[in-house]
């Protein structure tokens, strides 16, 4: 492929049939109302710089800056671009926010949003809208009325958005996050991205019980809840540490897990053992002989442990009496 020149805008080959003008790109920035944030993928580059860019962005001006441009769609065509060498973009102009953010929604029919991204913009327009009462219901259904969506859809979209920057990571289709926000993920779970992703429903239901818990709780919630493969556990578990902020998650996470049956769980804490290398070859053998995993052994010979301990009723044995009562 040939090199792109260094301004490919004029080259109206390359250019769409119709846009209100090219804007340099350094008046363009990516919009505050723009629900996409995901970088160009290699194959719009290459058709960009092959081929040109065939739909204007849709941008509207900055409000308080003069000569400066929010794009509301075409973020991927602006980064794939500028890669290619260009210096000015053709863009359509919309002097009016909610006017240019209906139009962004009409370019969503052919490409279309995550829910994620139709998250981002339903909370957009309500941002925009003007209402007289502040109830979300009626934002909702203001909103709902300008697109495609149900009232009680946008209002799950609002009350999700709520929530920490940081369990908008954990969203299935949330953004990818940052190094800083998955480190303070980590503090409350060293596993959550081993996990699968937090499920709407459940990042609803904290999103609408959150009030009154700090944002460290709220965070510690939803590091937990991407355990759960069900969305009525997660939600439980969600109920559970809302009702209870003076319990440990970890705690009630095992009472969501283990059901009616936790009272009859032992929870054995994570120790680490000092053993030769010879020591911890023999076990790795012994696990590998038994084909049982390490884990499954423990606990054969935990409940093993206990039945010596107690006899065929669940009651402790004489010996392990006397020595409860000649402690009381």
């Amino acid at each position: 492929m040939s090199q792109a020149p260094s301004n490919p805008a004029t080259n109206h080959e390359l250019l769409p049939d119709t846009y209100d003008e090219l804007l340099p790109v350094g008046q363009l920035i990516h919009g505050e109302h723009n629900p996409r944030r995901v970088r160009p993928s290699e194959t719009l580059k290459q058709s960009i710089a092959g081929f040109g860019i065939n739909k204007p962005l849709i941008v509207r001006p900055d409000p308080d800056e003069d000569e400066v441009y929010h794009i509301t769609d075409g973020w991927q065509r602006y980064q794939a671009a500028v890669s290619c060498g260009w210096e000015q973009l053709p863009v359509r102009i919309y002097e009016d926010t909610l006017d240019a953010l209906e139009a962004t929604e009409m370019e969503s029919i052919v490409r279309e949003w995550s829910t994620y991204e139709w998250a981002q913009y339903c909370r957009s327009l309500a941002d925009e809208i003007e209402t007289d009462t502040e109830s979300k219901a009626e934002r909702a259904r203001q909103v709902a009325a300008r697109t495609s969506r149900e009232a009680d859809t946008v209002r799950r979209y609002i009350d999700v958005l709520s929530l920490p920057d940081e369990v908008h990571v954990l969203l299935s289709d949330g953004p990818e996050g940052t190094e800083q926000q998955w480190s303070a993920l980590k503090n409350f779970n060293a596993d959550v991205r081993q996990y699968g992703d937090l499920q709407w429903q459940v990042a609803d239901r904290l999103a609408r019980n959150q009030s009154g818990l700090s944002e460290q709780r709220v965070i510690e919630i939803a590091a937990t809840a991407v355990e759960f493969q069900t969305a009525e556990q997660g939600i439980e578990f969600v109920d559970l540490a809302v009702t209870n902020p003076e319990m440990r998650v970890d705690v009630l996470h095992r009472k969501v897990l283990f059901g009616k049956d936790y009272e009859q769980y032992l929870v054995i804490p994570r120790v680490s053992v000092k053993l030769s290398t010879a020591e911890k070859r023999a076990i790795m053998d012994h696990c590998h002989e038994q084909r049982k995993p390490l884990s499954e052994i423990i606990s054969e010979n935990i409940t093993s442990l206990a039945d010596e301990l107690t006899d065929s009723n669940g009651d402790q044995t004489d010996t392990e009496t006397d020595r409860t009562t000649q402690s009381d």
